[in-house]
């Protein structure tokens, strides 16, 4: 029996377990992945206590997935490039780190709504670990990412790690209404990477909504609720729209990839999550 599982805090509400068990049932794996709540102060002893009891493996989740960089033997470039990790590998004495977070999301965005990036133009919300990936997994084709923070330095700090390996240099754009407007001109597909459309703030947009036209793609990476106030506008508007699920499930897809080399039932992930989430309505 092989022993994964995902660290958080909290971690109650995680739907990765529900979907990777659901996962190596439908293959008959014999394995197991469980949730487990983590204390920053134990962070160290998680994860070696993992390594000793023999898991292939574990994903991290929030706040931890820049905290458990110092306890790792080994980091894939891309998460090196990204500063965050979702993802450890247990091999031999190694702990390896990735992140399969801008992969996942890359994947799903050209699954469920064929965007690809080459030569498109994106705005990208926020700065914080999801948004580092998405907007280096971007940059690595040849497109140019636009970059708006609430706190603007962030979004510079970004911008300045991204150059390395950008094709094109990302553009940092100030959180106001009319430099937004500006970019929004210039960018076929708006992605929101904020907090801002969940439960506490369903009643509020991190966009400017008098800036969408029909022309626009949005994405929002938030997937409960499922439809968040910028989805439901840029919907009415005619927007092609995705939100967050997508993203969830493909991210452990591209874990099984890094941990097994296997692609897992994809479709099984994807009803697992949807029967999860719609259990939660």
């Amino acid at each position: 029996m092989e022993l994964l599982g995902v660290i958080g805090n909290p971690i109650s509400h995680s739907l990765s377990p529900v979907m990777h068990n659901s996962a190596f049932q439908a293959i008959k794996k014999t394995a197991v992945y469980v949730p487990m709540l983590v204390q920053e102060d134990n962070l160290s002893q998680a994860i070696q206590g993992a390594k000793a009891l023999g898991f292939t493996g574990i994903n991290v989740t929030v706040p931890f997935k820049e905290k458990v960089i110092p306890f790792l033997t080994q980091m894939t470039d891309d998460a090196r490039i990204v500063g965050s990790v979702n993802t450890i590998l247990f091999q031999g004495q190694e702990i390896i780190g990735h992140t399969t977070d801008g992969a996942g999301f890359q994947q799903a965005m050209e699954m469920e709504v064929g965007i690809n990036p080459v030569g498109k133009s994106f705005l990208v919300l926020g700065a914080g670990g999801a948004a580092r990936a998405i907007a280096h997994q971007l940059s690595k084709h040849d497109c140019q990412v636009y970059l708006t923070n609430r706190t603007l330095d962030r979004a510079q700090r970004l911008a300045s790690d991204l150059e390395a390996t950008a094709i094109k240099k990302p553009i940092v754009i100030a959180n106001q209404q009319q430099e937004l407007a500006k970019a929004v001109q210039e960018c076929q597909v708006i992605i929101n990477t904020t907090s801002v459309g969940m439960e506490a703030t369903k009643d509020q947009s991190p966009f400017p909504l008098d800036l969408l036209t029909q022309e626009h793609q949005v994405i929002d990476i938030i997937y409960n609720p499922a439809e968040t106030l910028l989805l439901k506008t840029a919907r009415e508007l005619g927007c092609t729209v995705q939100n967050g699920v997508g993203m969830l499930v493909w991210q452990a897809v591209k874990a099984w990839e890094f941990w097994w080399g296997i692609t897992p039932p994809v479709d099984v992930m994807y009803q697992a999550l949807k029967n999860s989430l719609a259990s939660q309505e």
